[in-house]
């Protein structure tokens, strides 16, 4: 495990997952740029390790983030992106499956992050905005492109533009989460599912992931393609044999 520094977020490897808290709640888990470095450590950590498959984020208190600390932003040199930067570019690389439990606020990074999670289960009293606007400043790590072109342009305009909240239900209903709870079981229905991806065969999770993210940016004969030429040689592979040999002997 690579050190920290902030003493405000808290690793823990718990079997093939990696799990992540924000542990700022007096301060409604906002990112310093000492946590954004802790963060994008983690993630590089998580890449590199055969042991760890998924990483599971979650935030302490009644919150999930309440984004970017504004003394950053008020802080930051002409021209420069910041270390937030550095965490969007790691978390929208990261190769293995990410999953997030989300209660309370998601603001700003702390719902744009989603963006680039594979799985988010949200508690039934979780808000998420976007009042990038209404900062003065401009939808940051793709929201402009993936918020309406998985919300349509004119729900993903209410949360850019006006910066109204997105409640969990309208949340669900437009699929920027997976999965709705009550607030008390919001953790332990997130750790489930990132337990269970943790027993996937790990390439087939990774190259299932790459694919469908890839797809975002890239024209559908380019993805059908590829896809089926990788089906066909991964079939043939140690991994697959193992787990259709185990399947055909049940």
């Amino acid at each position: 495990m690579p050190a920290l520094e902030s003493g405000q977020i808290v690793a823990e490897n718990k079997g093939a997952v990696l799990e992540i808290t924000f542990d700022r709640a007096d301060k409604l888990n906002a990112f310093t740029s000492a946590m954004y470095r802790d963060l994008v450590k983690l993630l590089d950590h998580a890449e590199h390790s055969e042991a760890l498959r998924v990483v599971f984020f979650r935030g302490e208190g009644r919150a999930f983030s309440a984004g970017n600390d504004l003394a950053d932003f008020l802080n930051a040199k002409p021209g420069e992106a910041g270390e937030a930067a550095h965490f969007i570019k790691a978390i929208y690389r990261f190769p293995k499956a990410l999953v997030a439990a989300v209660q309370g606020n998601a603001v700003g990074v702390g719902t744009t992050m989603l963006l680039h999670t594979d799985l988010v289960v949200a508690a039934d009293d979780a808000k998420f905005l976007t009042p990038f606007v209404d900062l003065g400043a401009v939808p940051e790590a793709g929201s402009a492109k993936l918020l309406p072109a998985w919300l349509g342009y004119q729900r993903a305009a209410r949360m850019l533009l006006l910066g109204e909240p997105m409640l969990a239900q309208e949340a669900l209903e437009a699929g920027l989460v997976a999965k709705v709870v009550p607030t008390d079981q919001v953790q332990q229905t997130a750790s489930e599912w990132a337990q269970t991806l943790a027993k996937k065969p790990p390439r087939a999770l990774r190259e299932s992931k790459r694919l469908m993210r890839s797809g975002i940016s890239r024209g559908l004969d380019d993805i059908l393609n590829e896809d089926l030429a990788l089906f066909g040689e991964m079939l043939q592979s140690d991994e697959a044999k193992a787990v259709l040999t185990a399947m055909h002997k049940r």
